[in-house]
């Protein structure tokens, strides 16, 4: 603006500022309907859904190819050492080899002896050769492995590389899907926060009384969502409307759990511990304990209400699903929560993440327990098939 008179300069923001005013505003998403919130609300459910689960996949194929690299560094390794440490014989091997090639036997003089010494010396060399040839054949296989191991390892480095590049841009794409979410779940109960507090931190390490409060500061939410839809309406459709209808943000398909039987899934990508490596609070009885990467995605094993989020003795912060038929899930040990009290998932959507790695190649580790009516359920036949490969798993049929 160097050189232009301020009085044209002021006449230029006058007609910007007309232009403005003479121009309709663009409509926020706060006037969009109820039922386009409702179901771009799903929409972004299941792109969660599968943005988490591309996220998984990815973390656990990073994983596998660590894996892979190490132990095709350690054999290697192992190979490299027995070259280094035979190679004594492999000197006298190719000595002997190039003899040969100097001297071949078809090419040498019949020794000077009585024709016994010559037959023995023909019996020997005739044996020595295809040993000879055996050992350098199997010399050159042991220098073509070693050969084909680097290239190998290189191939799946670089394999590891391009996933570990793709990893940050699956987690930004996540995290812009759960904002968004979050967002639509805002607009679509812009007063849910009065409708009940979330849950205090528990004064018990009692699992159970921690679940029977958390259920009842839900309920009371749900009852408050209802008097105050109910509220807006003409009485015959205010005493028509249920819990259900009341709360927009709630799923339209819910599953029922106890038909759940081979749909659930593991919350985070990892491996199911034994009893004797788990580090965490609990027993093999109770539940499962999953060594993960660090900063796992942490996703829903199945449908269902977060009714708790907080700390929970011995952990950090866990979080407790309300699904249908008297049936909970406690995941414990997440280093952040992406989602709140009161809000509705779906089998595989994000819940949050695990800790960042303490050092470097360490992961975390998160303890799933499933629940009924006060007591412990063994969650392993409840488990959908999975890839151990890839640590994948079925989402929705």
């Amino acid at each position: 603006m160097t050189g232009v008179p301020r009085n044209r300069r002021l006449s230029w923001a006058a007609v910007l500022v007309a232009a403005a005013a003479l121009c309709p505003a663009a409509p926020t998403r706060a006037a969009d309907p109820p039922e386009k919130l409702v179901a771009e609300l799903e929409q972004v459910r299941q792109e969660s859904i599968a943005a988490a689960r591309e996220a998984q996949q990815r973390q656990s194929t990073i994983g596998t190819l660590t894996r892979d690299i190490e132990m095709l560094d350690r054999d290697l390794a192992a190979r490299r050492r027995g070259l280094d440490e035979s190679q004594v014989e492999q000197a006298q091997l190719l000595g002997a080899l190039e003899r040969l090639a100097r001297h071949p036997p078809e090419a040498t003089k019949p020794a000077v002896g009585s024709p016994i010494d010559r037959v023995r010396s023909e019996i020997l060399l005739a044996a020595t050769i295809p040993a000879l040839r055996a050992e350098a054949q199997a010399l050159a296989g042991e220098v073509e492995a070693i050969a084909s191991l680097g290239a190998r390892i290189t191939t799946k480095e670089a394999e590891l590389a391009g996933a570990r590049d793709a990893l940050p841009k699956d987690r930004e794409h996540l995290a812009e899907i759960v904002a968004h979410r979050a967002e639509l779940i805002r607009q679509a109960l812009p007063d849910a926060d009065k409708a009940a507090r979330p849950p205090a931190k528990p004064d018990t390490a009692d699992l159970d009384k921690v679940i029977e409060r958390a259920d009842a500061a839900a309920d009371k939410r749900d009852k408050a969502l209802l008097a105050r839809a109910r509220a807006s309406l003409p009485k015959e459709k205010a005493e028509a409307l249920t819990p259900a209808e009341a709360d927009p943000t709630r799923p339209k398909e819910l599953r029922s759990f106890a038909a759940a039987i081979g749909g659930l899934l593991l919350p985070a990508p990892g491996r199911i511990l034994a009893a004797a490596e788990a580090g965490g609070s609990g027993s093999a009885a109770q539940g499962l304990h999953i060594a993960t990467p660090a900063a796992a995605i942490v996703t829903a094993p199945f449908d269902g209400q977060i009714v708790y989020a907080g700390p929970l003795h011995p952990y950090v912060l866990a979080l407790i699903i309300r699904h249908t038929d008297g049936y909970h899930s406690l995941l414990a040990g997440l280093g952040r929560a992406d989602s709140a009290v009161g809000q509705w998932v779906q089998a595989g959507e994000p819940l949050g993440v695990m800790p960042d790695a303490v050092e470097p190649g360490s992961g975390g580790e998160i303890y799933f327990e499933l629940r009924r009516d006060g007591g412990p359920v063994d969650p392993q036949p409840w488990l959908a098939q999975r890839d151990d490969r890839i640590g994948d798993q079925r989402v929705r049929e």
